[in-house]
């Protein structure tokens, strides 16, 4: 099972036997993705015309657009749901020392510079994968000790970005 949170709005994803469960009931629906990369969702027979913005995994939230509305949408897989019943939603981030990429990509755009202050959630680099501009956000409050990345780098998944 998955919660999707959109604004004020809980919904519970889940699959059984082969069938979509929305808040406990079943859906069909029907994707299909256009030549730029738009995604176009019939559910239930309505039509639904979707971009992704921007994803940022590290806080596993996506910006899109639905029928040119804009909506962030936060998704919590069973850990995530299991950690947050735990009281534990932030454990393993206060001790954080370095961030990563989360994906192969380019770096379009280092935001920050070596000593800067940092909150958590500031934005620290733009990275571009898949064709898709992802913002890579600051982890924890700290202090940028080292950059790892210039504009223009390719990177791999996994690569130390910057360090805190």
């Amino acid at each position: 099972m998955k919660k999707a949170q959109i604004g004020e709005n809980t919904f519970e994803i889940d699959e059984q036997q082969g069938e979509y469960l929305l808040n406990g009931e079943a859906f069909e629906f029907d994707l299909a993705k256009s030549e730029n990369e738009d995604l176009h969702f019939l559910v239930n027979h309505k039509s639904y015309q979707t971009k992704v913005i921007s994803v940022d995994r590290e806080e596993k939230t996506v910006q899109v657009k639905v029928n040119n509305t804009p909506y962030t949408v936060s998704v919590k897989d069973n850990l995530d749901l299991l950690l947050a019943k735990l009281g534990m939603e932030s454990a393993g981030q206060a001790g954080a020392k370095d961030v990563k990429a989360p994906m192969p990509g380019l770096i379009l755009d280092v935001l920050v510079s070596e000593g800067q202050e940092v909150k958590k959630g500031d934005h620290l680099l733009i990275l571009e994968a898949m064709k898709m501009e992802n913002v890579i956000k600051c982890p924890a409050d700290g202090v940028v000790t080292g950059l790892h990345a210039e504009k223009g780098d390719s990177v791999e998944k996994g690569k130390i970005l910057l360090s805190l």
